[in-house]
């Protein structure tokens, strides 16, 4: 090896562990990450195999055997990228095994953003450690944010790795596990960098129209199915309006009081907060008892409702664009956001 090749051999090993040493909590995060990733891969099974098994819950497995089809139908109706994803099963045992954590400020419905290499960034981090999580929420609690620390069921590996289909992805029926698979092929198949809230939106809204549409094709449009499914979804949409209109009612107070004291503010961000909560007894949905008791057992507050806005901000805006420019042709939608930005 001549001098120069050494010269550049030893400056890329200067930069790696400069940005090894510089990074060192980012790339430590990546790494617990990454063990607890390989952790659900190792330890997921074959489709086939939970089917055979006869301690897995039956109720579980009528679901799970929908899987395949649903794949077939994303790649097939919705032109969606199919990829090596939910060919295994890894059996959670009713446990939760990721949490997010979203940090914003108190008031301003500005959220704290964590950067990644590659990938951009986010208005939350995730934790396969329920103890690292806590520590974090806790941490930004102290620093003066508003905290949100919750469990989430799915996720996507942007085709990094396989993912497996969750145990607790079957506990609520075929419908919403339509809505998560095509939710999470759509990451797999349109991603924009530091575009979070896009890709969040574009995600949920094709999830929530793939999977009526699914259940459509399959059981039929005047099928028990299809009906309980649209309904939930029109009261999820109620809902989402709900919480979108109290985000501006939120913001525009936090607006009028910049220049109160803190004591103040919360007095006034207390009362708002809790007319929002008992007002949503007020909306009329297709199942009436829905939503009843939603915040009971918590009072949500800046990180609650930045996090709702990174999924559901954008809906009306896509269901115009699907109705009036797409002729409600769901193939035809996801084909126009593939030409723009196709992972």
């Amino acid at each position: 090896m001549n001098i120069r090749i050494k010269h550049i051999f030893y400056l890329l090993g200067l930069i790696v562990f400069g940005y090894l040493g510089f990074h060192y909590k980012l790339v430590g995060y990546g790494l617990a990450q990454a063990k607890g990733q390989f952790k659900i891969i190792n330890e997921a099974r074959p489709i086939a195999d939970i089917l055979a098994d006869p301690d897995f819950p039956d109720s579980l497995k009528q679901t799970l055997e929908w899987v395949e089809e649903i794949k077939k139908f994303s790649v097939d109706s919705l032109g969606l990228i199919p990829n090596n994803n939910y060919e295994k099963v890894f059996d959670q045992k009713g446990e939760e095994i990721l949490w997010v954590v979203t940090a914003c400020d108190p008031y301003k419905f500005e959220p704290l953003m964590w950067d990644f290499p590659i990938i951009g960034s986010f208005t939350y981090k995730g934790f396969f450690d329920y103890e690292k999580a806590i520590k974090l929420a806790r941490q930004k609690q102290e620093d003066g944010y508003d905290v949100s620390l919750r469990p989430v069921s799915a996720w996507s590996t942007l085709g990094w790795f396989s993912d497996p289909i969750l145990s607790n992805m079957l506990a609520d029926g075929t419908g919403e596990l339509a809505n998560t698979i095509i939710h999470e092929l759509t990451h797999g198949t349109i991603f924009v960098p530091d575009s979070m809230t896009f890709n969040e939106n574009l995600a949920t809204f094709i999830g929530n129209r793939g999977a009526q549409e699914f259940l459509k094709q399959q059981y039929g449009e005047n099928s028990q199915e299809f009906i309980d499914y649209s309904n939930l979804l029109a009261d999820r949409m109620q809902f989402s309006k709900y919480i979108i209109q109290s985000t501006i009612m939120l913001d525009s107070m936090y607006n009028s009081f910049e220049d109160e004291p803190d004591s103040l503010k919360n007095i006034y961000k207390d009362e708002m907060i809790d007319r929002i909560i008992s007002n949503l007894d007020t909306i009329s949905f297709k199942v009436p008892n829905r939503y009843q008791g939603y915040f009971e057992n918590y009072k949500p507050n800046n990180a609650y409702f930045v996090s709702f806005l990174n999924y559901r901000e954008r809906q009306d805006e896509l269901d115009i664009m699907l109705n009036q420019s797409m002729n409600n042709d769901l193939h035809a939608f996801v084909g126009f956001w593939k030409s723009e930005y196709m992972k």
